[in-house]
């Protein structure tokens, strides 16, 4: 799946998008916004590469403290105040460990995934495989899969 395919079935549809990342580092955001049109949908994206960015927008220091910020509930949170942030249809999440060193004491690989497309919010738990930057790409293209996929 490519972010074009993804930005011309939002246009269609008349769906914002928003994003706050940790892991991807804006790749998310940079994709989309490399598609000429992207901004009649995309309103933006919060980078959250430190937890204490995290917690500055809003995801709970309880969360980052007791599940970390590579957690399911973190991914949840970073959705949740991504979409209400930015007021859009859709946003999407991202927080793990692309390596090369393990953080949190949890395995490079481990990614976690949310999407809120209205009222419904999905997560996702990822165990990927590859070089840091594989990692990355592969959060990014499940992603562009995965909402594609809700509003078919």
């Amino acid at each position: 799946m490519k972010a074009v395919d993804l930005v011309e079935k939002l246009k269609e549809k008349n769906l914002s998008l928003s994003s706050m990342e940790s892991v991807t580092g804006g790749l998310f955001a940079s994709y989309i916004t490399s598609v000429p049109g992207a901004s009649k949908i995309f309103k933006g994206s919060l980078v959250s590469y430190c937890d204490e960015i995290k917690t500055k927008f809003g995801v709970k220091s309880e969360t980052i403290t007791t599940k970390g910020a590579i957690s399911e509930e973190c991914a949840k949170e970073m959705t949740i105040l991504a979409s209400r942030y930015f007021q859009t249809d859709i946003s999407v999440s991202f927080t793990g460990n692309a390596g090369p060193d393990a953080s949190e004491e949890k395995p490079i690989g481990l990614n976690y995934v949310a999407i809120k497309i209205k009222d419904t919010l999905y997560t996702y738990k990822l165990e990927l495989e590859g070089e840091r930057e594989d990692i990355r790409e592969k959060l990014v293209s499940f992603a562009f899969k995965t909402i594609l996929e809700k509003i078919a």
